[in-house]
């Protein structure tokens, strides 16, 4: 019998994420051993998961993309090897989850149970960052200028919308926020080699990202290597045809785009650049990525 932490965000998806807890929480309790672990605060999830990872076979986030996040740094900070480390599962209840597109991941409390029975797990890498803040974990993306004020932007409306839906319901507030950045110049080091300077960097562990966007159709979150993509200064209408050509296409077959592969990433920037993880505003470059190769299992629901 294996042993289960489910951990949600009561509050995610207005509340749907604490239903779909329970009922899958109804369910594993016919053949395995689960806790309910709900979050009070923000980064209750992170250290929920760090607690859990030592005495359960199984660690499942329920809620959006940030919880899945908050969970995969609880294990990253737990001090155990890989193959120590519990596997991973996502039941996805947000309103911005770029990872049941990256993934293939079920979204109903019952399928996904059913499937828990027999899953099995798949090695992922994981993006480390280092910054002036201390460190954080990643397994979808990194961002760094045009996408992190975004980003930044909608967290500011504390509704809890994010993706496509947070875009539509905050646009003048989205807009107000590009409008006033001022577009420092981001250079970038992959693997030690120059990379340029670019207004958003984005670093990529899967092709589906935020907002309905595609970076790349050949990203493999296991294959060692990042896609790194350098977008060139953008105006008002670029920056509106660079979001409809990765929802169209991929950021990769932009015209000015730059695109590389790496597993150590430097950013630096002269003037104020944020960035974010998982679509998780988290701070102000410099900053460092390193990729941990296979460093989380992660469950195939």
């Amino acid at each position: 019998m294996k042993s289960y932490a489910v951990i949600v965000n009561p509050t995610s998806g207005k509340g749907q994420a604490l239903q779909k807890a329970e009922a899958l929480l109804a369910r594993l309790s016919e053949f395995a051993s689960a806790q309910l672990l709900p979050t009070t605060h923000r980064g209750a999830a992170t250290e929920l998961a760090s607690e859990a990872a030592s005495r359960v076979d199984r660690v499942i986030a329920i809620g959006g993309d940030g919880t899945l996040n908050e969970v995969l740094n609880g294990l990253m900070n737990a001090g155990l090897a890989p193959a120590d480390l519990p596997d991973l599962g996502f039941l996805p209840a947000g309103t911005a989850n770029a990872a049941v597109r990256a993934f293939g991941l079920a979204s109903d409390p019952d399928a996904v149970a059913t499937a828990l029975i027999d899953a099995t797990s798949i090695p992922l890498d994981v993006g480390m960052v280092r910054h002036e803040g201390g460190q954080r974990a990643f397994l979808l993306w990194c961002g760094a200028g045009w996408d992190a004020v975004i980003i930044d932007a909608l967290n500011a409306t504390r509704s809890g919308l994010m993706g496509v839906s947070g875009l539509i319901a905050h646009l003048p507030q989205v807009l107000s926020a590009v409008k006033r950045y001022e577009q420092p110049q981001i250079s970038a080091e992959v693997d030690a080699s120059e990379f340029g300077n670019h207004s958003t960097v984005i670093i990529a562990n899967v092709g589906p990202i935020g907002f309905g966007g595609r970076v790349t159709d050949d990203a493999d979150p296991g294959d060692g290597h990042f896609d790194v993509f350098g977008v060139p200064p953008l105006t008002a209408l670029s920056w509106t045809r660079f979001g409809f050509r990765m929802m169209a296409s991929t950021l990769a077959h932009a015209r000015g785009v730059r695109h590389s592969h790496g597993s150590h990433i430097t950013l630096r920037a002269e003037g104020r650049v944020p960035f974010h993880l998982d679509g998780e505003p988290v701070g102000i470059l410099p900053a460092k990525v390193t990729l941990m190769h296979g460093a989380v299992r992660l469950l195939k629901t």
